[in-house]
């Protein structure tokens, strides 16, 4: 079997009442379900194949687009090597997702459910902080299968990376400005004006070595932030972040969500941060896997 090249597609359910508020999901300008960019695997079960996701975090140096189709027999590959993990006793994603839930205080947590895996890795997670009006939960990528909070990940010194972090926070003043900037985006000026397709434009700026390209989607304010200097092709990230979002729908906010994706000095890693708020409550996953990988987790939140 052919290997799928550099990352594999999310699989999310498709929403339809973005244009309610919210952000993703089709409209009148939408690309159809055709687009080659749409994720068509099978939520929640452990990825077999692939190499780390939709990585354009260098993207200034080859600005080409991967391939993004997943094969019928790849998908029929994967589907057989999730029924082996179930008869050699493994966890499938949802299954840890479940015990996650199970364990946590709050009753119907949402949670991400969806996460991209290399080739022989496993779901892990330790859930750090666990009250009835807060939580918080790492993920992990193992290279075997191992309990909740098992002292691999927890240890002292462990060495075991984080895949995402997410977690729930009840706030007296859920207004966070350190969370949720303030973003005016009324009135872009042209020679600032960036289209990113589907009638979404953004604003180009400039400032202390940094290059900025924010932009708004329904209840949602997303930006991208590289350094000036390394010529980052922040345009054409936002753009197929835009495409993403066209037939996949983030978690709608009660007021308001932001994005953050940051790519340090040199833009071969990337910190993404996303925040909703729900009434007093504040959701947020972090994540240094690149920005489709942490969108695929989010659009995959749920009850």
């Amino acid at each position: 079997m052919k290997k799928q090249p550099f990352w594999m597609t999310i699989p999310v359910t498709t929403a339809v009442l973005l244009a309610l508020a919210g952000c993703g999901g089709p409209d009148s300008n939408a690309a159809s379900s055709e687009n080659s960019s749409s994720p068509t695997t099978t939520v929640g079960e452990q990825t077999q194949s692939g190499s780390g996701g939709a990585d354009f975090s260098n993207e200034n140096e080859a600005g080409t687009q991967e391939n993004t189709n997943t094969t019928e027999s790849e998908e029929t590959s994967g589907s057989k090597a999730n029924d082996n993990q179930a008869a050699t006793g493994q966890l499938s994603v949802n299954e840890v997702i479940q015990q996650v839930r199970n364990q946590l205080t709050m009753k119907d947590a949402s949670l991400p459910t969806s996460f991209t895996l290399e080739k022989g890795e496993y779901l892990g997670a330790a859930i750090p902080s666990n009250t009835a009006d807060a939580f918080k939960v790492n993920f992990y990528a193992t290279n075997k299968s191992v309990a909740i909070n098992d002292a691999s990940l927890t240890a002292s010194g462990s060495k075991v990376p984080v895949l995402a972090s997410y977690e729930m926070k009840s706030y007296k003043d859920p207004n966070q400005s350190e969370i949720f900037p303030e973003t005016d985006l009324k009135d872009i000026p042209t020679d600032m004006a960036v289209d990113l397709g589907h009638g979404i434009q953004g604003l180009s700026e400039g400032a202390a070595g940094s290059q900025y390209l924010t932009w708004q989607e329904g209840r949602w304010t997303l930006q991208i932030r590289s350094v000036s200097e390394d010529k980052m092709n922040n345009p054409g990230i936002a753009k197929r972040m835009v495409e993403f979002l066209e037939s996949h729908t983030l978690p709608v906010p009660k007021d308001k969500g932001y994005i953050n994706v940051e790519y340090p000095s040199g833009g071969k890693s990337v910190h993404v941060t996303i925040s909703w708020q729900d009434g007093n409550n504040i959701y947020q996953l972090k994540t240094d896997q690149v920005p489709l990988e942490a969108l695929g987790m989010a659009v995959s939140v749920k009850s």
